[in-house]
């Protein structure tokens, strides 16, 4: 993974933030926020097997940010908390302001990617908008490759 860290987190930052949240973050995403509080991607993708897709990763949010609250995971729980589930969390963005949703329990347990602004064909109201990447944060993490451009 080939990221720009934002810097270390103290464990009472986290605690701090699992109770406003109400719940305890996934141990694997507890130790990335400890050690990055968020990071900028540099020049990664993912892949999305429902969209046969790769998709650039943009950042992973943090607990806090030195110059931006929409760098936060607070920020973006304010924002569209209403619209993912209760123990889900808006955990980064790709550079086209679409999501990658970390659902923390239960049944549907797992990172997806969000479609969130319809850009792509598959994407709709009826058939759904967001798609599943990855069973854990560590296994979403592993999956990112480096951005090659294809050659013409």
């Amino acid at each position: 993974m080939n990221i720009t860290s934002w810097g270390r987190l103290d464990e009472a930052a986290i605690i701090a933030f699992e109770q406003k949240i109400g719940f305890p973050l996934p141990e694997d995403y507890r130790n990335f926020l400890l050690g990055n509080n968020g990071a900028k991607a540099n020049r990664q993708v993912f892949f999305v097997k429902d969209l046969n897709q790769d998709v650039m990763l943009d950042v992973f949010f943090g607990i806090t940010h030195h110059r931006s609250r929409s760098l936060t995971l607070g920020y973006w729980l304010k924002e569209l908390g209403d619209e993912i589930g209760p123990t889900d969390l808006l955990i980064g963005s790709d550079p086209g302001g679409r999501f990658l949703l970390y659902a923390t329990s239960g049944e549907e347990k797992g990172v997806y990617y969000w479609d969130n602004n319809h850009f792509f064909a598959q994407s709709s109201e009826e058939e759904g908008n967001t798609y599943f990447v990855a069973d854990s944060f560590a296994e979403f993490c592993d999956s990112l490759m480096d951005y090659t451009p294809a050659k013409l």
